[in-house]
């Protein structure tokens, strides 16, 4: 982006600067004159000979040096050239040697050290302008920037309430800005005040009403959120993004028939949507209908083949009916587009290790998943649930002992703790781990079974 600045003055102002100062020769007024026309038509090379031929003329006009060095700015973002860089600063210095406190080259100097990466240095400036101008709005705009740009999140919501305040639009260009920083940032607790002032300001915008709603909702506000996303939906029905918010909303109160219902008014209006589908089985899951909820999984996967949540869903689900083939391939499917999240890893590894199967490459996904999450109660159990597969059974109470420490609450920890000490030949500390089991799950059939006489 080109750094210009407001610096090019109107010719009778101009002219009011030169006639102020007795020794002004008027020659200078006109070559200042021609480089201006020639800056305006894009004509560095000339602007600058007309810029020298003023201050050739007269050398004491801050205002001269400050011209040229913007002139040398164009150049180096022109041409890439560090010597017109070298130059521009060099009149600066000299502006400023002139007169230190020169809004024209302290505004050019900051822009630079923006430009260059040096925000502090910039910053420093632009806090000198602002507290010399107290009542000059742009300097104010400018420091807001800095501090966006910079992270100093603080300083710009003070500058924003002291901006907004004296601004009869709002400073909604300013809001948008900011709340844009906010989000990329992560910054959502920050970023909600700005989005309801979008929102409040134009009441017609679907895509704002949808962000806020979702703001709300990480904020906690079920209730503002829920609104926020209905008027979405009722400004524009064809978004799946909206219809989804809303199915989430619905979801997280545990209403799911009324997710069931809204995903089929969602296909209406806005079409089919894996992320939808996918919800729709969790939500057929909550209401134990595991056949419904393979095929909602089912067909989040034909809609979008990387949704891995889905794909994980169905790992689980057919694991669970001993279907191993379509367990394996889905687990795998989770690993692959998720990254080899850690969940997918353990999950896999735990199917291979309760049928005794695979148990090196159960040891080798489940060592995955502990490098991401080394303190995950489940994985820890898992480990050593693989290595009394593989027979070494100190090395499995080992890991089992870990996870029991993890998490003291667990029944299966405790049942596999159990099934240890009985392969290790130590009957009573098996009872009694199991009886411990029992304790917590007293619904637990193999664990009860394990415990008969």
């Amino acid at each position: 982006m080109i750094l210009r600045i407001a610096i090019l003055l109107l010719i009778s102002a101009v002219a009011s600067l030169f006639a102020a100062e007795q020794a002004a020769d008027p020659r200078a007024l006109d070559q200042f004159i021609k480089g201006t026309t020639a800056a305006q038509q894009g004509n560095p090379y000339q602007a600058i000979f007309f810029f020298e031929e003023a201050l050739r003329i007269e050398k004491s006009a801050p205002f001269l040096y400050v011209a040229l060095a913007e002139q040398y700015i164009q150049l180096a973002q022109e041409n890439s050239s560090s010597e017109a860089l070298t130059r521009a600063e060099e009149n600066l210095t000299k502006a400023l040697a002139l007169d230190s406190k020169h809004a024209p080259a302290l505004e050019l100097r900051s822009k630079l050290y923006a430009a260059q990466g040096k925000l502090d240095a910039a910053r420093k400036i632009v806090e000198q302008l602002v507290k010399e101008h107290p009542d000059e709005r742009t300097y104010k705009l400018d420091l807001l920037t800095l501090c966006l740009t910079s992270g100093d999140f603080e300083c710009v919501d003070e500058l924003y309430a002291v901006l907004s305040a004296s601004s009869e639009d709002g400073s909604l260009d300013m809001a948008r800005q900011i709340t844009a920083v906010y989000l990329m940032a992560g910054e959502h607790a920050r970023a909600l005040p700005y989005m309801q002032e979008l929102a409040n300001a134009d009441s017609t915008d679907a895509a704002v009403a949808y962000t806020l709603g979702t703001l709300q909702l990480q904020a906690g506000d079920t209730l503002e959120a829920t609104r926020a996303v209905d008027r979405a939906i009722l400004l524009d029905s064809t978004d799946t993004r909206y219809w989804y918010l809303k199915l989430v909303i619905e979801f997280d109160q545990d209403r799911h028939s009324n997710v069931l219902a809204l995903a089929r008014r969602a296909e209406i209006a806005a079409g089919p949507d894996a992320r939808t589908a996918n919800l729709e089985g969790l939500a057929h899951l909550r209401q134990g209908d595991s056949t419904n909820a393979r095929e909602r999984f089912t067909r989040a996967l034909e809609l979008d083949s990387t949704l891995y949540p889905a794909a994980g869903s169905l790992g689980l689900l057919y694991d669970g009916i001993d279907s191993l083939e379509l367990a394996e391939r889905y687990y795998e499917q989770a690993i692959v587009y998720s990254d080899s999240a850690a969940i997918y890893l353990n999950n896999l590894s735990y199917t291979y290790a309760v049928r005794g199967l695979e148990s090196e490459r159960a040891l080798t996904l489940v060592n995955a998943a502990l490098e991401r999450e080394p303190d995950n109660s489940s994985y820890v159990d898992t480990k050593g649930w693989v290595y009394y597969q593989l027979g070494d059974y100190s090395e499995a109470m080992r890991w089992l002992k870990k996870a029991n420490k993890l998490d003291r609450n667990s029944a299966a920890i405790l049942e596999h703790m159990g099934d240890v000490a009985m392969a290790m030949g130590k009957d009573a500390q098996a009872r009694k781990y199991w009886q411990q089991a029992l304790t917590l799950a007293p619904e637990s059939k193999s664990v009860q079974e394990k415990l008969a006489p």
